[in-house]
C-alpha cells in the first residue's frame, strides 16, 4: 500500500505495476493541490523514459528551458547553457498539470486509488502472510475502509506521516522557508531560470507561463515577518538585488497572495524497515538550490518500487541496496549543499548566512 499521490507515490506505483506487483495507493486530496513550479532538468529525461512518462512533457504547458543565470559569491551574473549537453534542455512543470497527468496513469496501474482518502491508523496485521492492518477513511463521504498489505510505502511528503505513526524520528536540519508569488509580465523574458543571493537569502525566479513569472525568495523563519508587512518585506529584499531588479523591472508584483513552504533539509533516521519505506520528501527533503526535488522524488520513487518488488520475491539484500542508494545520495547532496552556501562570502555578519552555514557545519559533523 502507498500513502501519498504526489510524484514519489506515483513513480512507485508504476514501478510496481511494472513488476507485476498489485498494490494500492491513497492520498488525502481527490486532486492535485496548488504548488510551486518545478524544474526540470535535463539530466532527468533518462530517469522519466524509464518510469514511461517522458511523453507527458509534450503537453504545451509545461515549458522548455534552455539554462540559468546565478550571482552567487559574487557580483557576477554566470550563466550556464545546457545547449552543449547531451538533452539540451529542461523543463518548466506546471506542477499541478503534472501531478494530474501521473494521477490519469495511476487509474491504470493500481487495484485501488483512493483520492480523498487518508490514512487513520496502522498497527500490526493478524492475518497470515500480511505485515500491517491499516484504517483509511474519507471524511467527505464518511466512508472508513481497513485495509491489510505486507508493505506500506511513505510517500507522504515533509509530513511523513507514516513514518510518524510508527515512531519513525525525522530530523529538521534547517528552517529555511520559501516566500512565493508570481509577478506580471509586461514583456516577454528568456526561457531560462535566475537565482540571485541577497543578505537575508536568495531569490529563484523563473517563467510561469507568457504573461507571468514565478518569484520565490528563500530565506529564514526566523526573518519572515508577518501579514501585511511580507509584501514591503519583499519589494525591499528584490531592492537589494544586483540584477534581478533589471532583469523584471517592467513586471508588477503580485504580492497580495504571498504563500509559505518549508523548504529546509530534512532527513529520517533510516529510509526503510521491516515491512515499511519511505520515498521522496517523506525519507529525505532537499533544499531547493540543490536542484534535487521533483528529479529525486520520482528516483526514489523508482528505487523503492523495485526494492519492494524485489524483497517480495526473497531478495533481502534489497533493503541494503535501498538504504545504500538514499543515504549515498543524501551525503552527496549534503557535502555540496555546504561547499555551496560557503562560496558566498560577502555578508559574513547578515543573520541568514551567520547561522545557515554553522548549522549546516554542525549538522554534518
Amino acid at each position: 500500500m502507498i500513502v501519498g499521490g504526489g510524484p514519489a507515490g506515483l513513480a512507485t506505483s508504476f514501478t510496481l505495476s511494472a513488476r507485476g506487483v498489485p498494490h494500492v495507493l491513497i492520498d488525502a486530496q481527490t486532486k492535485p493541490s496548488h504548488k510551486p513550479g518545478e524544474a526540470l532538468s535535463p539530466n532527468a529525461r533518462p530517469l522519466l523514459q524509464k518510469l514511461g512518462i517522458e511523453h507527458l512533457l509534450e503537453h504545451p504547458a509545461h515549458q522548455q528551458y534552455y539554462g540559468l543565470e546565478s550571482c552567487w559569491g559574487s557580483e557576477q551574473l554566470e550563466a550556464k547553457s545546457f545547449m552543449s549537453e547531451l538533452h539540451r534542455n529542461g523543463y518548466l512543470l506546471h506542477r499541478r498539470l503534472f501531478e494530474a497527468q501521473l494521477r490519469v496513469i495511476a487509474q491504470y496501474t493500481t487495484q485501488f486509488f483512493g483520492e480523498g482518502f487518508r490514512l487513520k491508523q496502522i498497527q500490526p496485521s493478524t492475518q497470515q502472510g500480511q505485515q500491517w492492518k491499516i484504517a483509511i477513511e474519507n471524511p467527505a463521504q464518511n466512508h472508513l475502509r481497513e485495509i491489510h498489505a505486507q508493505w506500506v510505502i511513505d510517500a507522504t511528503g515533509r509530513k511523513a506521516s507514516v513514518c510518524r505513526h510508527l515512531g519513525i524520528q525525522k530530523q529538521v536540519i534547517d528552517e529555511q522557508f520559501a516566500m512565493v508569488f508570481k509577478a506580471k509580465l509586461e514583456r516577454e523574458v528568456p526561457h531560462q531560470i535566475w537565482v540571485e543571493a541577497t543578505k537575508q537569502g536568495w531569490w529563484y525566479v523563473a517563467p510561469l507561463d507568457r504573461k507571468h513569472l514565478t518569484m520565490m525568495f528563500f530565506t529564514l523563519q526566523e526573518l519572515i515577518p508577518t501579514g501585511e508587512q511580507r509584501a514591503s518585506f519583499l519589494a525591499q529584499q528584490l531592492a537589494s538585488t544586483l540584477h534581478l531588479k533589471k532583469i523584471i523591472s517592467t513586471s508588477t508584483l503580485l504580492t497580495d497572495q504571498i504563500q509559505l513552504w518549508p523548504a529546509g533539509t530534512t532527513c529520517l533516521e533510516v529510509p526503510s524497515g521491516e515491512g515499511w519505506l519511505a520515498v521522496g520528501d517523506a525519507a529525505h527533503a532537499y533544499d531547493p538550490v540543490s536542484s534535487f526535488g521533483i528529479t529525486s522524488a520520482l528516483a526514489s520513487g523508482f528505487y523503492g518500487g523495485h526494492t519492494v518488488a524485489d524483497l517480495l520475491k526473497g531478495k533481502s539484500e534489497a533493503h541494503g541496496v535501498y538504504r545504500y542508494i538514499l543515504e549515498n545520495a543524501f551525503q552527496a547532496y549534503f557535502q555540496q549543499l555546504i561547499t555551496h552556501y560557503g562560496r558566498e562570502k560577502r555578508w559574513p555578519d547578515a543573520f541568514f548566512w551567520q547561522k545557515r552555514f554553522p548549522t549546516l557545519v554542525d549538522a554534518n559533523a
